[in-house]
């Protein structure tokens, strides 16, 4: 039998990325978000309880655009400070200062 080791190459079947999911709970459905990379297990499953739906094809899209609503939001925060940090912007300003 072989043993377990940690082993620097992922999972290929895991997913490295945060999955939506929708959750049965009672007659409705409550999108999930699933984050792979939280270390421990009760933070892995966010549950957002207050946009339950009627359908699992309608959490799931929730769920979805929740994902992509926070990847743009983290983009346009990394974009903003590159362009914060460029020696031209700090230039612009010391020009303007004097």
């Amino acid at each position: 039998m072989a043993q377990a080791t940690d082993s620097p190459i992922p999972n290929p079947t895991l997913p490295t990325r945060p999955l939506p999911l929708a959750c049965c709970v009672g007659t409705g459905f409550v999108p999930v978000i699933y984050h792979p990379t939280r270390v421990a297990e009760y933070l892995r499953h966010e549950r957002l309880i207050r946009k339950a739906k009627t359908s699992a094809d309608e959490a799931l899209a929730y769920a979805a655009r929740v994902i992509w609503h926070r990847q743009r939001r983290a983009a346009d925060k990394r974009r903003k400070l590159e362009a914060l940090s460029h020696p031209r912007y700090f230039s612009y300003f010391l020009d303007a200062a004097k």
